[in-house]
């Protein structure tokens, strides 16, 4: 089995409470999030409720993403923490099935797939914006904003805006 898949049949027929700790390594070609470089990996803890497996845990991963001021691209380190539930699709002891809620869903083996998991915690971990680490940053924060390079892509609208304004600086329109 997968690295990011783990069976809990034995942990659902035990009682609240009890737990086990997995390691966990997922490749980035089981999750669709494009700014993965390599795989995420950590240590999960799973923890029998009484109705559900809480998987708690840490996981890390590398990422890259372009950089918001001249677009070359920035590698940096992803961190997240899982806290999510997972149900049964039967009840292991009443029978009947379980309403999952705003839970995850095991499939019919028992199995805990945690490919959606990860992939919903890497993309909440990407950071709005990121900007280079070396020179780009040092460039940016030396100059003004009127003497900085204008991004190629915003050149239409800057030809827009010189034509709106009148030379009294004012927008009339």
């Amino acid at each position: 089995m997968a690295d990011y898949i783990f069976n809990v049949a034995r942990l659902l027929a035990q009682t609240s409470g009890q737990r086990r700790s997995v390691d966990v390594n997922a490749p980035p070609e089981a999750m669709d999030v494009p700014e993965l470089v390599g795989s995420l990996w950590g240590t999960a803890q799973f923890t029998r409720l009484s109705d559900a497996v809480l998987v708690t845990g840490r996981m890390r991963g590398l990422a890259r993403v372009p950089c918001a001021r001249c677009t070359d691209d920035v590698e940096f380190e992803l961190v997240f923490d899982l806290n999510d539930q997972f149900v049964p699709r039967t009840d292991p002891v009443r029978g009947g099935t379980l309403d999952p809620g705003d839970r995850w869903l095991l499939d019919p083996g028992h199995n805990l797939d945690l490919c959606d998991v990860l992939a919903e915690g890497a993309i909440s971990a990407l950071p709005p914006r990121v900007v280079c680490p070396g020179q780009c940053k040092e460039i940016w924060d030396d100059q003004s904003p009127a003497d900085r390079p204008l991004d190629p892509r915003l050149a239409p609208l800057e030809r827009l805006r010189r034509e709106m304004l009148y030379e009294d600086g004012e927008s009339h329109g």
